[in-house]
């Protein structure tokens, strides 16, 4: 399972739904032009009743012009075990807390980081079971990138999960998608089992180790089309250690498998041939040919890439390498 979702307006799958019939090209999600949550890490993926756990949020600003600056948020209290597992159920109860059409910013906690305590009964409230019967509690927390100030929208008989918050402008003006984030991340909690995030020990460019504070030099694509130009293989290095085991995934002899975890790269600038790669599978462990391919950007200047690892348990880590491009 992801540990994080980001959920945007519906305008936007509305607009891409619509303008893709024409054959209009529109970026791929790997490349940022816009304000994104690209991920966030739990130091305890899965933690135990009563441990205290911190959330980071990785967010950026891909925005060619910023008329406000993106500030990063989250929803001051947690939501345990909504029903049926379902994000959404939570959003009734932030109605009794948020009034609705006014700027809520200082309500929220402001930072990258979020620390909460998981409810000493949240598996014993939680009900049946549905991981590998194992019995679990699951507590869902949600954050906030905004390019302007937040304020809470009341639902008034809309679809269950219509976004309960907005990103608006000084005289209230709602904002589009580029501007605002809406992302949730779930943590579970067992009594018999954790999960440690994966490890990255390097990145390579053209199999050579980057240094992420120093980054990576390039020469700009000097072709019309980005694809003729040549392009740098990027890899992607996890050790082997960080394949757990996976209770909940067992084969047809009901042997424990491990788990799956895979990388996802974005850019803001440039070309990625593939948005993301298997680095392990459950069944046969590491992926040989993983590897991805890097196409410069175009215009000189300096950029940013980021390669994001996930394991299938709400596992997360990441590395931000600069990109100057000449």
């Amino acid at each position: 399972m992801r540990m994080l979702q980001c959920l945007r307006l519906s305008a936007l799958a509305a607009a891409i739904g619509s303008a893709s019939g024409c054959g209009e090209k529109f970026d791929p999600a790997s490349k940022i032009t816009s304000v994104r949550v690209l991920a966030t890490r739990a130091d305890k993926p899965y933690a135990a009743p009563g441990e205290t756990v911190t959330l980071e949020m990785l967010a950026f600003d891909g925005r060619a012009t910023k008329p406000h600056p993106m500030q990063v948020y989250w929803i001051p209290s947690i939501c345990a075990n909504p029903a049926s597992d379902n994000y959404y159920e939570c959003y009734s109860a932030l109605g009794q807390q948020f009034e609705p059409g006014v700027d809520i910013s200082e309500q929220l906690i402001a930072g990258e980081q979020f620390a909460f305590q998981v409810p000493d009964d949240i598996i014993a409230t939680h009900g049946s079971s549905q991981h590998g019967g194992a019995d679990y509690g699951l507590v869902v927390v949600f954050s906030i990138a905004c390019a302007g100030h937040v304020e809470y929208i009341k639902n008034t008989g809309g679809a269950a999960d219509a976004l309960p918050f907005g990103c608006f402008d000084d005289a209230h003006n709602q904002l589009s998608v580029n501007d605002f984030v809406f992302a949730y991340s779930l943590v579970y909690s067992f009594l018999d089992r954790t999960n440690a995030n994966p490890a990255i020990e390097q990145v390579t460019f053209d199999g050579n180790e980057v240094d992420p504070a120093v980054g990576v030099t390039l020469a700009h694509c000097t072709q019309s089309d980005i694809e003729r130009c040549p392009s740098v293989l990027l890899d992607t290095v996890v050790p082997d250690s960080s394949q757990e085991l996976d209770p909940s995934n067992l084969d047809v002899n009901d042997n424990v498998l491990r788990e799956q975890i895979w990388v996802d790269y974005y850019v803001t600038g440039g070309k990625l041939k593939h948005e993301s790669a298997i680095l392990f599978e459950p069944h046969n462990g590491r992926v040989s040919k993983a590897a991805n391919e890097v196409y410069a950007p175009q215009a000189s200047g300096n950029y940013m890439l980021w390669a994001v690892v996930h394991d299938n348990r709400g596992g997360v880590n990441w590395v931000q390498i600069p990109m100057i491009v000449n």
